[in-house]
């Protein structure tokens, strides 16, 4: 096809375009009333008791195991449909330390909760609703092995989980829904011209009498 004739099915299906170009405009609407997304991180540190007794604290990694065990059964396909049926449907937990990668710290070990709401109130109730499953299962693994209440690992909060707006950038999403757009736009416009002009020649054809 010469640069003629592609300009010139271009401008008989002038429509197709227009078309494909009122769709384009509504996905740019649609990226611009998207609604915004806050998220909220907030960490945990987990204390040995000063007491004994707690089947848990063999050694000086357990600590960190236990974290690790909490963490898991978190973020479990269980654990994650029960927080949902509780309106929490998007949350990270995750086991950090207070030690370096190269020496890390086990005695000491952390956890971090990162809840996303569309709102800064929602994303706090579902840092908060997170953190009290926490130690609901932290308090029900030692009950389970009948620790001495005196001899419990607490989660004691480091810092709550703060809602900071995530923006992103916009002007990239309008940008890939106009390229979207226009990429498909002029394909589709010489398809339907190429369709079209068989389908008039078949009807002209069948009006001569022709097969």
């Amino acid at each position: 096809m010469s640069a003629l004739e592609f300009t010139a099915a271009l401008q008989r299906r002038w429509y197709v375009l227009a078309l494909a170009g009122l769709f384009t405009l509504v996905g740019m609407w649609a990226v611009h009333v998207r609604p915004l997304s806050y998220q909220g991180c907030g960490g945990l540190y987990f204390a040995a008791p000063y007491t004994e007794g707690n089947i848990y604290l063999e050694s000086p990694e357990s600590l960190a195991v236990v974290t690790g065990m909490v963490t898991q059964t978190m973020m479990s396909q269980p654990m994650q449909q029960r927080m949902g049926a509780s309106g929490v449907t998007d949350y990270v937990v995750t086991q950090t330390n207070t030690g370096e990668i190269r020496f890390p710290n086990y005695q000491q070990p952390t956890m971090q909760v990162c809840t996303t709401s569309t709102t800064p109130l929602g994303t706090v109730s579902a840092a908060q609703l997170v953190t009290s499953d926490i130690r609901s299962v932290l308090h029900q693994m030692q009950a389970a092995q009948h620790v001495p209440a005196d001899s419990f690992i607490t989660a004691t909060q480091l810092t709550p989980a703060v809602p900071v707006p995530i923006i992103g950038r916009p002007s990239l999403a309008y940008l890939g829904v106009l390229l979207i757009g226009a990429i498909a736009a002029v394909p589709l416009a010489l398809w339907s011209d190429s369709l079209f002009r068989y389908l008039g020649c078949r009807r002209r054809a069948a009006q001569r009498g022709y097969p």
